[in-house]
């Protein structure tokens, strides 16, 4: 091998740390207003009014029950009525009948409710997701995304449609109450109201460790979804490491980290309830006592105490519930801190008001280019620790001619894969210009910039579905014969065709049941495709076998014709045809030539070309050592 393998490597290597550093430092966990948080149901606000008015009347019912009450035992029982009880008994059933059918349909609503803010907001983060810059994706983890996506989409989602109106109802019950209690005996209400201080501490108190618990729960879930997406997308190189048991411990520990914290949330909810149902069964003691008293003494009938009590209870019912749905809502809270984090990251400018890049011939020119990666602190820096600049290209400056080919190759590291990102413009370049045919990239509208380049990379990415469907991701309109003639100038029809589906042959998560050399002939298909004017090649060779890279080579020659074609080199056949070869070194371009006038150079470039024999010759000398040590 002549080269290394680009710059993909290197750049992982230095964002290895950030992409392991914990989330929260990554996003900055924000706390955010419960307006914010409720804003979410705006679009809903139509079901959910109809769902407030059922609630209203729901709620009126049930405080009137205490007073039926009151009169059942002053009247009725007194009078020994029996036909105003047949009608009382019989009233009281057909409100409940009434209650129980409006009761169902704003459980309906509240539940439909619930389900379409799941979904619109797991779409909305999900769009958010598709526009947010490269660089975003280089400093985070897919399974701490997900479970943002997942997870906290779900608690907040129940937090909310579950807890909104049950909290009103609760309110209107727990208010209903007090000013019909203080109808009936305004001192016995005084006594009831002294327990309403200590409740608002207890909660005020407890409910900040239960938000702050439940983000370490979802933060915890998070990392241990990590865990479980990277242990997943790879059972091959766990197992072949017999590394099973240490991803076992792994997410393990991730998960023990969340039992703990959700085990510190469980006891702030456990002593929330209890403490508030202890000052509010208190207070029902009290009354008994005092009301007794009072009924003694000929101010207070036995019916207007019996009323009473259950009007207690209907207080002490929603400070209870109150409690549970606070604790649940600071939960919310938590999760919607994260989830609005996500949503705060600044998206990629598409420039949608830029012009569109007309048609081009090819003539691309770098001007003087820089750029540096942001690599935020590590997890044991200072907390005021700022994102450190690691420069990757430094004025670098070159031009390619419509129809040439172009060839970076250096060491890994070097900047060839950070090239041609930046003239796709996945990162913005700190300074400089790059151009094609005189256009500078950034005065047009990204979409009409990258829907002329296409790219073939060393690893090419293959989504589930059909062999079709990721040639078509190429050009989402190409008819199926303009699919199939894609597939058979990129000499992948011979083993599509032996295939028992064919086209339609699925390919298994990520290309799983095609070779490297079969999963390379379909991102050749899919760039043939695209028809681009301008060919970006990053080391499509590089990991494939001779008789797979002789027929992907042979593609990509048929994928060259007439197009502009920059190549980061690893292999010596595309090398040593290239126009120019730019070899670049920590950054810079330090030669230039053709190969045959590099190699006259006697520097860096024909330093590796040695170095690529020697390599061959140390290969070929490996099956005799190998059988000299088994001799052994």
């Amino acid at each position: 091998m002549i080269m290394g393998r680009g710059a993909r490597g290197g750049r992982r290597a230095r964002l290895r740390s950030a992409q392991d550093a914990k989330q929260p430092r990554r996003t900055g966990a924000q706390t955010i207003s419960l307006r914010r948080l409720v804003a979410l149901l705006r679009p809903y606000v139509g079901r959910l009014s109809i769902a407030f008015v059922l609630l209203i009347i729901t709620s009126g019912l049930g405080l009137l029950f205490p007073l039926v009450i009151r009169s059942f035992l002053d009247s009725i029982l007194t009078q020994h009525d029996d036909r105003l009880l047949n009608i009382v008994a019989g009233a009281l059933i057909g409100v409940f009948i009434f209650q129980a059918v409006l009761s169902s349909w704003q459980n309906y609503l509240l539940t439909s409710v619930g389900e379409r803010l799941s979904v619109d907001l797991r779409t909305k983060l999900f769009r958010h997701l598709q526009a947010l810059p490269l660089s975003f994706y280089d400093q985070r983890r897919t399974g701490e995304l997900m479970s943002r996506v997942t997870n906290d989409v779900t608690l907040l989602q129940t937090s909310l449609t579950g807890n909104v109106l049950p909290v009103v109802s609760q309110v209107l019950t727990l208010f209903g109450s007090i000013a019909i209690a203080f109808t009936l005996n305004w001192r016995l209400t005084l006594v009831v109201l002294a327990v309403a201080p200590p409740t608002g501490i207890i909660s005020a108190l407890l409910g900040r460790r239960i938000r702050n618990a439940t983000r370490g729960v979802q933060e915890g879930l998070g990392e241990a979804g990590i865990v479980l997406e990277e242990a997943l997308a790879a059972p091959r190189v766990v197992k072949s490491f017999a590394r099973e048991a240490y991803e076992d411990q792994r997410f393990t520990v991730r998960m023990g980290e969340s039992l703990r914290q959700a085990l510190r949330r469980a006891r702030a909810q456990s002593v929330l309830g209890p403490l508030i149902g202890f000052v509010g069964f208190s207070a029902l003691a009290i009354v008994l006592w005092y009301g007794g008293h009072e009924v003694l003494a000929g101010r207070l009938t036995t019916g207007s105490l019996v009323a009473y009590i259950v009007y207690l209870t209907l207080v002490v019912g929603p400070l209870i519930a109150l409690t549970g749905l606070y604790s649940q809502i600071q939960a919310a809270r938590a999760a919607g801190e994260r989830v609005f984090a996500l949503l705060d990251e600044p998206v990629e400018a598409t420039d949608a008001a830029l012009p569109a890049l007309p048609p081009v011939h090819g003539d691309i020119a770098f001007d003087h280019v820089s750029f540096a990666y942001t690599v935020p602190p590590a997890d044991d820096a200072p907390a005021d620790a700022q994102p450190e600049r690691r420069a990757v290209l430094r004025d670098v400056s070159f031009t390619v001619a419509p129809g040439q080919v172009v060839a970076l190759v250096g060491p890994s590291g070097a900047g060839k894969t950070t090239t041609l990102s930046l003239l796709l413009r996945l990162y913005p370049s700190d300074s400089g210009a790059i151009t094609i045919d005189g256009t500078d990239i950034r005065a047009v509208n990204l979409p009409s910039l990258r829907e002329q380049l296409a790219v073939v990379p060393q690893e090419p990415t293959l989504f589930g579905g059909s062999i079709a469907d990721n040639i078509r991701y190429g050009r989402l309109d190409a008819t199926d014969d303009e699919v199939r003639a894609a597939a058979r100038l990129a000499n992948a029809l011979s083993f599509i065709d032996a295939l028992p589906d064919g086209l339609a042959s699925a390919v298994g998560e990520r290309g799983v049941k095609l070779s490297a050399g079969q999963r390379q002939r379909i991102a050749i298909a899919r760039a043939i495709l695209r028809n681009p004017r301008i060919l970006l090649l990053d080391e499509a060779t590089a990991s494939l076998d001779n008789e797979s890279e002789a027929l992907v080579q042979d593609a990509l020659n048929r994928l060259m014709q007439g197009r502009t074609t920059m190549v980061v080199a690893h292999r010596l056949t595309t090398v040593e045809r290239a126009d120019c070869i730019l070899v670049l070194d920590k950054g810079t371009i330090v030669e230039r030539g053709t190969h045959a006038e590099l190699l006259a150079q006697h520097g860096l470039y024909a330093r590796l070309y040695t170095r690529n024999f020697a390599d061959l010759d140390e290969m070929a000398e490996i099956p005799a050592t190998i059988a000299a040590l088994t001799s052994e």
